[in-house]
């Protein structure tokens, strides 16, 4: 570890996007290139355990110094200008004699208050109200193959390891690349099971009062320097198979067997003060100086910063894994020419921005350019990894089944 710097620095900030987006499509592309996955087998635990990645932190987020200045400074992109389609154009694919009243987002909570405001210009061109529909993973995947075929959610953000799953059981629509602002996504971002949302990178946040040295290594986590400090997500979630695919690669293993990490979480659980559903979750013991030292996402880190909690985060030095929020369609859906429409919307300038603004999550996009001045995660390409979640996913059962025998026993 490298000596903690007095004050708070965050890494230069991202401003040609594109081309540092471009570099995480090229890391990550091999997943995309390859057949879907199997899905998963149903498991009670798989179902019902939040996950890490995309759960939003249940109090208000404030935008941080320097994305207000930024966002005082900088003029979006407008229509064309911008090389995303125009509302104009979003909402002649709605027209009023089939828009319905309103479309069903199922999502994580306070993305609503985080993001929900970026979708007024869609409801005031199309009349057609965004209703968010709250609840984990857990819930929003059980509610979604209850319904298949005749589903009440008409778009649904998962991480990006379920869409392949829920798309090969025949629970989601095929994506279509006939949408408009569809030609600007990332490589990585056009997928046959949905439609990428946003990118993110996990890495470490760390408590500097107590980890006075920053963190070069996943294998910092379960230093014995923090034992009974440590904190680490319940599985299944995204923020956990992330951790334990770095974990697994430092002992000799690959994605497509996660034993060894499993293992040596085993070993080291005595270690671990508590199991967090999700990094919002853990904030209170972060606070009062329980928890010292936990995986979490960039933009989730800063955000949590911004709401005062006392911690930095780090990409360690072998690097940091993406993921993407998803966004996939039920099939059945009564309202598909909508729902569509809506999404060309949330791949445009306006979501994206928010995502960056609020969440300090990456865009999709190759034609978003992140405002002077403000950080987001993944911002350098070098510390980007790899992970295959297809093979994660579908390996999922074998996996927790493990898990639930060595580390919760």
């Amino acid at each position: 570890m490298t000596p903690n710097p007095s004050r708070r620095r965050r890494p230069s900030p991202l401003v040609a996007a594109p081309l540092v987006l471009a570099l995480v499509a090229a890391a990550c592309g091999g997943d995309d290139d390859e057949p879907a996955a199997e899905p998963a087998a149903e498991s009670d635990t798989e179902t019902t355990e939040p996950e890490t990645e995309t759960t939003e932190p249940e109090t208000e987020t404030t935008d941080a110094t320097e994305t207000t200045d930024a966002a005082d400074t900088t003029e979006a992109p407008s229509g064309d200008a911008s090389g995303f389609a125009s509302m104009e154009e979003i909402a002649a694919t709605c027209p009023a004699d089939i828009a319905p009243d309103k479309l069903v987002l199922s999502t994580w909570a306070s993305q609503e208050e985080l993001i929900g405001p970026s979708f007024d210009s869609f409801t005031e061109a199309t009349g057609v109200e965004i209703e968010f529909l709250a609840n984990d993973l857990g819930d929003r995947l059980t509610k979604m193959a209850a319904e298949s075929g005749s589903p009440t959610i008409d778009v649904a953000i998962v991480p990006i390891n379920e869409a392949a799953p829920l798309f090969e059981n025949g629970v989601t629509e095929a994506a279509d690349e006939t949408i408009l602002n569809y030609e600007q996504l990332l490589d990585v971002a056009k997928m046959e099971a949905g439609y990428g949302g946003s990118i993110i990178q996990f890495g470490i946040a760390y408590n500097p009062e107590f980890v006075t040295e920053v963190p070069t290594s996943w294998a910092d986590l379960l230093s014995d320097d923090f034992a009974d400090h440590i904190a680490f997500p319940t599985m299944p979630n995204s923020g956990g198979y992330a951790t334990l695919a770095m974990l697994n690669r430092m002992e000799g293993g690959t994605d497509d067997d996660l034993t060894a990490a499993v293992e040596l979480i085993g070993e080291n659980s005595d270690k671990i003060a508590t199991f967090y559903p999700n990094s919002p979750a853990v904030e209170p013991q972060v606070a009062a100086g329980e928890v010292w030292i936990y995986p979490d996402i960039g933009g989730a880190a800063l955000a949590s910063m911004d709401r005062g909690n006392p911690i930095e985060f780090t990409i360690p030095e072998e690097g940091g894994p993406v993921g993407m929020n998803t966004l996939v369609v039920p099939a059945g859906s009564d309202h598909l020419p909508c729902t569509l429409a809506f999404i060309s919307h949330f791949i445009g300038q306006e979501v994206q921005e928010a995502w960056a603004e609020k969440l300090y999550y990456g865009s999709v996009s190759s034609n978003f350019v992140v405002p002077e001045g403000l950080t987001v995660y993944p911002n350098d390409p070098s510390t980007i990894v790899e992970v295959d979640w297809a093979t994660m996913s579908a390996n999922g059962p074998d996996t927790i089944d493990l898990w639930n025998r060595v580390v919760v026993g």
